[in-house]
């Protein structure tokens, strides 16, 4: 899986994500024209969470992480349509439901409940922070 932790840019798809956001080479489309039913692969997944992250930066509900320290958040959410934008918050949402939805779900699932959890509630939270910002 290329996990490292359970931070939203501690994985090995979100830190290409930041490194092609940087470089301004980042097509969200390779990801948000997916099916928005069925399952949810690792990779989309982790994409949403990491998009989510940036999204949430760029709204001030999230102070900026070091990981986004050389890419200018506003910036690069001002570059997303409303349809990209919904896309992320429908694939987070669909990553933490539960493991017949998402297959990063049932990866954290097979670590036991406690490591699930510790992954699963910021992700809860950002997504809430994110819908009442619309």
């Amino acid at each position: 899986m290329g996990t490292w932790g359970s931070g939203p840019f501690d994985n090995d798809v979100a830190g290409d994500l930041l490194s092609a956001v940087q470089a301004g080479d980042y097509d969200i489309d390779d990801y948000a024209r997916h099916p928005d039913d069925g399952y949810l692969d690792a990779d989309d997944a982790q994409t949403a969470i990491a998009v989510a992250e940036i999204l949430a930066v760029a709204h001030g509900v999230a102070p900026k992480p070091v990981q986004l320290s050389d890419i200018d958040a506003a910036g690069y959410v001002g570059t997303l349509s409303p349809e990209q934008k919904a896309w992320v918050l429908a694939a987070l949402e669909r990553a933490v439901s539960d493991s017949d939805s998402s297959e990063l779900h049932e990866l954290w699932e097979e670590n036991g409940p406690e490591d699930l959890e510790a992954w699963r509630a910021p992700i809860l939270s950002r997504l809430a922070s994110l819908k009442a910002v619309g």
